[in-house]
């Protein structure tokens, strides 16, 4: 999640209703595949199947056959800034909250934001990291690793030389794990493209030495991950030599003012979907940027949009603003002392994202 979120606009409604920035809301000019998997826990093993991309889509293998699923998730944040899982507000069995996650919210994919530091400076967080990892397993859920930067700088804008060690450490001791997925650096940003393309395989590279040659691997776009304009330039993409990637954008309502809708989406990323596979990585609104009746109809706009071009899509978050649940009192989550419960949706955001995944 940006730092920016609390000074970016509180953009009145009035300006994202008026709306429409001379499209139709209700249209999207791509369709996705007829048979888009939405669950590839029905494929009926005991593992889920190695996510796989195939042009601009994502694909598993299920029954013998290669068929293109869409991934709908939410964002766990928390172990980014907090040392520990019950630092985080995770229960003493993380699989407990996550199977909630799993089984209410139909949460098939789940993206954790690590700390650079904690990782290579802690056993015990790696074996925190590792729990997580069994534990989606156990609930059939793809779980994407984040790299989201370092506890004391909770978001800058590249990676330094030990991310490659990091990456290194991860893709040996996860790499194997067909459920696993990895997110390179949170929101790239004050770079030219070139150089954000240089150091992304330089660390994909790294990630495919040390064993992890089928894991896909997601490479956010400029501006906080979210310009993914450069990608229309097939010069601009990683190389295709690197193995499976896919690309990630945070489309925010506070990207622009009025708030960012379809015309906007379809400069920023929705058109190179139709050559590359793209996800949004996060996203998410609350009424500290515009009032509920105005994010209803955001979060509606969003959803309608990715829905169209066949999407997948990780909400953030819930243990960060803006808040997809609210804490076990009933009032905000406060990690750890007012963890997140799965059963109080925040209104409208958890509430709009719940039915969505539904």
């Amino acid at each position: 999640m940006m730092i920016r979120f609390l000074i970016a606009t509180l953009v009145s409604s009035s300006l994202f209703l008026s709306a429409g920035c001379g499209s139709d809301p209700q249209q999207s000019p791509d369709q996705p595949p007829p048979n888009q998997l939405s669950d590839p826990a029905t494929c009926g093993s005991t593992q889920l199947p190695r996510v796989i991309v195939r042009g601009n889509q994502l694909g598993v293998v299920c029954h013998g056959s290669e068929v293109p699923v869409r991934l709908k998730g939410i964002n766990r944040s928390g172990l980014q800034h907090k040392s520990s899982l019950g630092n985080a507000g995770f229960p003493s069995n993380p699989q407990d909250e996550l199977h909630r996650f799993r089984s209410e919210w139909n949460a098939v994919a789940v993206r954790l934001p690590i700390a650079q530091d904690y990782y290579m400076g802690s056993a015990s967080y790696r074996d925190d990291i590792g729990n997580i990892v069994s534990a989606t397993q156990n609930e059939r859920q793809y779980l994407i690793l984040e790299v989201h930067g370092y506890s004391y700088n909770l978001n800058p804008p590249l990676p330094d030389g030990q991310t490659s060690v990091l990456w290194d450490q991860l893709a040996r001791r996860f790499g194997r794990e067909s459920h696993v997925l990895f997110d390179l650096w949170n929101e790239p940003r004050a770079s030219s493209w070139d150089v954000w393309k240089t150091q992304a395989e330089s660390r994909i590279k790294t990630i495919r030495s040390a064993g992890a040659q089928d894991t896909v691997v997601v490479v956010g776009g400029l501006d906080y991950a979210y310009d993914l304009s450069a990608l229309a330039d097939a010069n601009n993409r990683i190389s295709s030599g690197l193995g499976p990637i896919i690309y990630a954008t945070h489309p925010y309502p506070f990207k622009g003012t009025p708030p960012h809708v379809e015309p906007d989406w379809d400069r920023y990323f929705g058109n190179v979907s139709r050559d590359v596979p793209v996800i949004l990585g996060e996203y998410g609104v609350d009424e500290m940027i515009m009032d509920a009746q105005a994010a209803r109809d955001w979060m509606a706009r969003l959803h309608r949009y990715i829905d169209g071009k066949g999407l997948s899509a990780l909400a953030w978050s819930v243990g960060d603003m803006p808040h997809l649940v609210l804490g076990t009192n009933g009032s905000g989550v406060v990690l750890p002392s007012n963890p997140p419960d799965p059963s109080r949706p925040t209104d409208p955001f958890g509430i709009a994202v719940k039915a969505w995944m539904k």
